[in-house]
């Protein structure tokens, strides 16, 4: 069986470097036929249709092939100062040429124009630009073709959003039919000629009509115009030109992005509802995510941009749900507007985490990306239900994963996340749900145990003092004393926790276990400020088990003479504890003294017996001199009886012991 899953996880590793090699040269290659054969072995790689080692032999024998092709280029194809010369001439400036003219139809359409048969002038101009081009230009000079074409589309869509949002001569279902049709048509026309200038220019100018809208007068014609955008963006990215490259995709990515924002405060200014600025930007994010789907795993510089992208949408959502139109005034509108950002990035999430690779470790980026969205939507809402829920929901979610290596980072992000928030929150007493939900994810400890286990126990001891000072002191009264004992008990709870769960059974806990010891012993010094024998006798209880439990060899911190370390801790407590009669710390010192002497006669230590006869004398020195003239005569019969069967015990023992050496000197 072992043979087995040796056998798998081999298989497992070379498929996981044969797939990233394969990547690599997708990235390194610029040849669309080369793209496509790197394309069919992953695709064979990940159906078991050839092994890893066939695979990589391909791979290698090919890009040898690549490397041949590409030495055997003209030289006019080498001269890369030649080559960014026309690159600049053709290309930049075509770009700046067509921005320049749609932003002149966007102008005159917007400024110029006020009745339906002029708005219908402007589809007919802009169709008649794309047929000129296609059936005349392109036949004298067919480079420059792409450009007036793309012009002519930028035109169509200029067109119908003036007539919708401008010109009122079309309704919201006319709008997104003919969007849809232009989207297609111009996806048709690129993937059959292969223009991918067509394509940059065309998106261009909606965009840059986008740019020119004033206002949106209702909520129906933003949620409108946003369809019509991811309409655009996803039929851009499912039907995309064989021959598309970086910048093509870099361009749209961008061009959405500046969109995005200025759209989304174009909206806020004009007061639209924050559950439509939400799904607004939840239409970028989607459109983002599945580009980085797409193309982002055969190029990783957009894959970054991608990621940059996505952090922006999140951060935008996070102000909407935070501070939009509509949700500082109405709780319930907010919750509203929070859970309907979590479920929308959660879906798009899981779909685009379902639809990518196994193998590929990038798509653990759609948890960070929703788990950045819930914390962000949730944590900060004035609603304290939602907050324990959305951290709860985080924070088991991520938990799940958490044996992957991939969500090592957003592991200890949430888990600090969840007690900072838990601490902010300690004034009532729901932050107790944040401290039981961090008690139980320490079962889904599998990476940097250590940061974990200090965060948990820093995190529940700062809650519990929070809630002490903030909540039962001032609102219930509690004594402010209790605050010793317990937190020295959830020290001991959480030590004995992590030293037996079975996945850290292996893991090194020494440096934990010296950090919960010194804040125990803090704690245990520092009752005396109490000025109270309750707290004492508890802390005191509680310090002598962890002392008895704590200092063993199994947890890396056995010592010797662990009964002196005992006896001296209680020796302190009770001289420190604060009774109110001399004669009860009489009495326990005389019953440590006991303890020392039995435990030296047991384990054969003079050095522990010794103590505790030190001990004992030191009581009855003190109960001659000072308890005697201290207390009353009921007391001093009490304390003489108890402190003197003690002697008594004691003297026994040793009678005992000098009995047994002289019977053993005997037999020998």
């Amino acid at each position: 069986m072992n043979m087995l899953e040796q056998t798998d996880n081999q298989n497992r590793d070379d498929m996981k470097r044969v797939g990233a090699k394969l990547r690599q040269l997708m990235e390194l290659s610029r040849d669309p036929e080369y793209d496509r054969y790197l394309a069919q072995m992953m695709r064979d790689l990940e159906s078991h249709r050839a092994t890893p080692f066939q695979v990589e032999r391909e791979a290698e024998r090919s890009y040898r092939q690549y490397q041949e092709r590409i030495k055997q280029l003209p030289k006019a194809a080498k001269q890369p100062g030649r080559n960014m010369e026309f690159k600049i001439g053709m290309h930049v400036f075509s770009l700046i040429g067509a921005i320049l003219v749609l932003t002149a139809f966007v102008i005159f359409g917007f400024n110029f124009l006020n009745g339906m048969g002029q708005g219908l002038c402007l589809y007919g101009a802009a169709l008649s630009l794309v047929i000129l081009s296609e059936l005349f230009i392109r036949r004298k000079i067919k480079s420059f073709s792409g450009i007036t074409t793309g012009i002519g589309i930028g035109g169509l869509y200029i067109a119908n959003i003036t007539n919708y949002l401008i010109l009122h001569t079309i309704n919201e279902t006319a709008a997104m039919a003919v969007t849809l049709v232009i989207a297609v048509g111009t996806t048709f026309l690129c993937r059959k000629r292969g223009l991918t200038l067509v394509r940059i220019i065309s998106l261009l100018g909606c965009y840059i009509c986008f740019l020119f809208i004033r206002g949106f007068e209702t909520e129906l014609n933003f949620l409108t115009a946003v369809i019509m955008l991811l309409t655009i963006n996803i039929v851009n990215i499912v039907f995309q030109n064989r021959e598309s490259n970086t910048a093509e995709h870099v361009v749209h990515l961008t061009a959405c992005m500046i969109l995005t924002i200025i759209l989304t405060g174009l909206a806020w200014r004009e007061g639209i509802h924050a559950v439509y600025l939400a799904f607004y930007v939840v239409t970028s994010f989607i459109f983002i995510s599945f580009l980085s789907l797409k193309e982002g795993t055969k190029r990783q510089a957009l894959f970054v941009l991608c990621c940059v992208g996505n952090g922006l949408c999140i951060f935008l959502l996070f102000l909407i749900g935070n501070a939009g139109p509509g949700v500082l005034t109405q709780p319930e509108a907010a919750l509203f507007v929070h859970g309907t950002i979590e479920v929308m990035v959660l879906v798009v999430c899981s779909v685009v985490f379902l639809l990518w690779n196994k193998v590929d470790g990038r798509r653990w980026t759609q948890l960070y990306y929703w788990a950045a969205a819930s914390l962000l939507a949730g944590s900060f809402s004035g609603n304290q239900w939602e907050i324990i829920v959305t951290l709860a929901l985080v924070l088991f979610g991520v938990k799940i994963f958490a044996a992957h290596r991939e969500v090592i980072a957003l592991d200890c992000i949430v888990v600090t996340w969840t007690g900072m928030v838990g601490i902010w929150l300690a004034d009532s007493r729901y932050c107790w749900i944040l401290a039981g939900a961090l008690f139980l994810s320490v079962f889904r400890i599998r990476h940097m145990h250590l940061y974990h286990q200090m965060i948990v126990t820093v995190s529940i001891l700062l809650i519990w003092y929070s809630q002490c000072i903030y909540y039962l002191q001032r609102e219930l009264g509690w004594p402010a004393g209790w605050f010793y004992p317990v937190s020295a008990g959830i020290l001991l709870i959480l030590f004995l926790l992590f030293n037996h769960l079975p996945y850290l059974k292996n893991k090194i806990q020494l440096p934990y276990n010296i950090a919960n010891v010194a804040l125990l012993a803090v704690y245990c010094l520092g009752v005396w400020r109490c000025n109270s024998y309750i707290f004492s006798s508890a802390i005191m209880v509680i310090g002598a088990i962890s002392i008895i439990v704590m200092f063993r060899s199994r947890y890396g911190m056995g010592i010797l003479r662990k009964n002196l370390v005992l006896a001296a801790f209680l020796a302190y407590c009770t001289l420190t504890g604060h009774y109110e009669s001399p004669v009860i710390v009489s009495i326990l010192l005389m019953l440590i003294a006991f303890g020392c002497v039995g435990a030296g006669f047991k384990r054969n230590d003079k050095v522990e017996r010794v103590c505790g006869l030190v001990l004992a004398a030191f009581v009855c020195l003190k109960l001659a001199l000072y308890d005697f003239s201290e207390v009353e005569s009921l007391y001093r019969v009490i304390v003489c009886l108890i402190v003197g069967i003690a002697a008594l015990m004691i003297s026994f023992i040793y009678v005992q012991l000098e009995k047994k050496n002289m019977d053993y000197a005997e037999k020998r």
